[in-house]
């Protein structure tokens, strides 16, 4: 039965596909304002619009998807941008974008701090708009602004547009920044996908279709036989990373995958390899700290110097514009995980 068929048995179209928004009330989290969606196929997400439209929480059929970090959800007026002070309000979830200007390791470079992973993650998003778009499959829409810009230094701008169809498993992310400065500029993107329990699990199967595969430092290179594999909780465990050369298909796309076997569902990211040319592994088996980053970037990680001497670093002129497009499709059951492959 289709969207127009099945109209006629409700009252009111939020029996069928509802986004809502609302607000936080308690704690540190009060005062972040959110979208909540449900499409009807299971699938169930929320938008932070105090953060960025970052995607902090992510389920099917009530079980969860992503990783929630001990700090939980944050309000932006708390963020520390030095040094490692990030992490004080690293919710994780699902998604945190991390950027503009840096992405990756804290550094000093031309006289200047940058703190983990920039600022776009805790900048509230401006001209919101939220909507169920009518049509034969309806979709949701979900668009905003993020300004990093500052006095005296570099602007840069990101329009973000999500959008989501009825009753389909998948939600698409179309973003595009912006030079807005009179200057040309550096620039730098990762998106923190967190893949968190019960979905990841010691019997979770990982796919990541691999060229190469380099350790980012010695200790990761110790577990080099071990990064697609997943481990029971470690409380002394010590974060590994990886640099991925991902495969490519004839569309210039890649995708990834986590599978849990034992609830028979997944989740799987398609990446535009076309500006998204990095991908970093994140594996972090510790108690507490159970999670398993997927991590399509612009760059390296391990500062901008480092970036900048391995050419990887990204460049803007004044008002050129990237696009970047990721999509999230939850995989429901064996034959869809082992489909996608490529």
């Amino acid at each position: 039965m289709n969207y127009k068929d099945e109209k006629k048995f409700i009252g009111h179209s939020d029996q069928l596909f509802r986004i809502k928004k609302f607000e936080m009330l308690d704690g540190k989290a009060s005062g972040v304002q959110m979208l909540d969606v449900n499409n009807r196929s299971g699938m169930h997400f929320d938008v932070n619009v105090s953060r960025g439209l970052d995607i902090p929480y992510l389920d099917f059929n009530g079980e969860n998807v992503g990783f929630v970090s001990p700090s939980g959800i944050v309000h932006p007026s708390y963020f520390d941008d030095k040094g490692l002070g990030f992490l004080k309000s690293f919710t994780a979830g699902f998604l945190t974008t991390c950027g503009l200007k840096i992405a990756g390791a804290p550094c000093e470079y031309e006289g200047q701090e940058y703190g983990l992973h920039g600022n776009i993650s805790h900048i509230p998003a401006e001209n919101v708009s939220y909507k169920i778009i009518e049509a034969d499959t309806p979709y949701v829409e979900i668009e905003g602004d993020m300004q990093d810009a500052i006095i005296f230094g570099d602007k840069l701008s990101l329009h973000r547009k999500i959008t989501c169809q009825y009753e389909e498993r998948k939600i698409t992310l179309n973003d595009t920044v912006t030079n807005v400065g009179a200057r040309k500029t550096r620039h730098m993107i990762l998106y923190h996908c967190n893949i968190g329990y019960p979905l990841l699990s010691p019997t979770s199967e990982l796919y990541i279709p691999s060229l190469t595969v380099t350790p980012r430092d010695a200790h990761a290179a110790s577990g080099l036989d071990r990064w697609m594999k997943t481990e029971i909780p470690d409380p002394q465990y010590a974060e590994m990373c990886y640099y991925h050369q991902l495969k490519k298909d004839e569309n210039n796309r890649a995708r990834v995958a986590v599978f849990n076997p034992e609830l028979d569902f997944g989740v799987s990211i398609e990446i535009d390899i076309s500006t998204l040319d990095h991908f970093v592994e994140w594996k972090m088996m510790g108690a507490n700290d159970y999670v398993l980053g997927l991590e399509p970037t612009n760059a390296t990680i391990d500062g901008i110097a480092d970036a900048v001497a391995n050419g990887s670093m990204k460049y803007l002129e004044p008002d050129e514009t990237v696009n970047y497009q990721l999509s999230f499709s939850i995989l429901n059951g064996r034959d869809e995980f082992e489909s996608m492959k490529y």
